[in-house]
């Protein structure tokens, strides 16, 4: 979970990454989990996760969601978490051992997915996106679809600026100005220009979340090549 602004470097070695990392892990942890735990729901439905799955979160943070995941994959499945941040890599392997799953975490960039081709079925970012440049995002969402198997499903769910003026200043001056004018709509042509198919997005159903999804297109090319030669 790559979010607000750069801090001092770590001791740790941080793989090179024009995104933000944090290094304050555990009071990140202590902050955004009762925050973001009522989005888990929404993101299950919406990335459409079945037992048996396969699962990367990218950005993973402390690690929250991809424990979600893998309790929603079960034994049969594998969630995994990659983030630039070793600090939130070691929480997020904490919070692992004191939840009793055998999760795999590992420091990494969305850049350079380190993972081979067709690994997973569902790819989901949380609050991820918006520290990413116009040319990291669309580095990033082309890994995502590489990693992705034919008919895999991306999920980014994003910060939607409240509409309200007094909300939208708080949002100014405590969080960023930036964050003001994040709209994932405007993902919509990246996921298309990184070649994922069936692109939409919505309101999560949770309070200042929005998403955007994307399929990778293989099977529905295949599908459709099979009803014109039928």
């Amino acid at each position: 979970m790559l979010h607000f602004h750069h801090h001092p470097p770590s001791p740790h070695r941080t793989p090179e990454t024009g995104g933000a990392v944090i290094h304050w892990a555990q009071v990140y942890d202590a902050l955004f989990d009762r925050i973001l735990r009522p989005s888990e729901a929404s993101i299950h439905a919406l990335a459409q996760v079945k037992p048996g799955d396969q699962v990367l979160d990218v950005g993973c943070g402390p690690g929250r969601l991809t424990l979600a995941a893998q309790r929603w994959v079960g034994p049969t499945g594998e969630a995994q978490g990659i983030d630039p941040s070793p600090e939130m890599i070691a929480t997020a392997r904490r919070n692992a051992a004191q939840a009793g799953l055998a999760v795999k975490f590992q420091v990494s960039r969305v850049e350079g997915l380190p993972f081979p081709d067709a690994t997973f079925d569902v790819v989901v970012s949380r609050l991820v996106m918006h520290h990413l440049s116009g040319d990291l995002k669309q580095r990033g969402l082309a890994e995502m679809r590489r990693v992705l198997k034919p008919g895999g499903l991306c999920l980014a769910v994003d910060f939607e600026p409240p509409t309200a003026p007094f909300l939208r200043l708080a949002v100014w001056h405590f969080l960023s100005p930036g964050m003001t004018k994040i709209d994932v709509r405007d993902y919509v042509p990246l996921l298309t220009e990184a070649g994922f198919a069936e692109v939409e997005t919505g309101p999560t159903g949770s309070k200042f979340l929005s998403f955007v999804r994307g399929r990778s297109p293989e099977i529905s090319n295949l599908l459709i090549n099979k009803e014109n030669t039928q």
